[in-house]
């Protein structure tokens, strides 16, 4: 399956200018266009997996999330997050492989 990168999603330990706030995953964002970098402040009571909130992530953008996760699980990877639905047709998956990366799919 084809994979577009999209950035780099760093957790910190303080929230920043401009962050939006995802009430469904009680997550701050806010994105560094330039060099393609997301920060990402977790609420303490997320219910997202432990390995989202503390380690650094990579995003890609895939033309099915449900294909992505399948192909990823199929490889050695975790599920750390479903698909959770962004609204309309946007949608995004984690998956993290044990002692290694996790990932973000996104799917638009």
């Amino acid at each position: 399956m084809e994979k577009t990168y999209m950035h780099t999603g760093i957790p910190v330990a303080e929230k920043m200018e401009g962050m939006n706030y995802m009430p469904g995953l009680k997550v701050w964002i806010c994105n560094n266009d330039e060099y393609k970098i997301e920060y990402l402040y977790w609420e303490r009571d997320t219910l997202c997996a432990w390995r989202m909130v503390a380690e650094t992530h990579v995003a890609y953008n895939v033309k099915d999330v449900d294909e992505a996760v399948k192909e990823a699980v199929a490889a050695g990877a975790d599920v750390l997050l479903p698909k959770y639905s962004l609204g309309g047709t946007c949608a995004i998956a984690y998956v993290g492989w044990p002692n290694g990366p996790q990932v973000e799919f996104f799917q638009d």
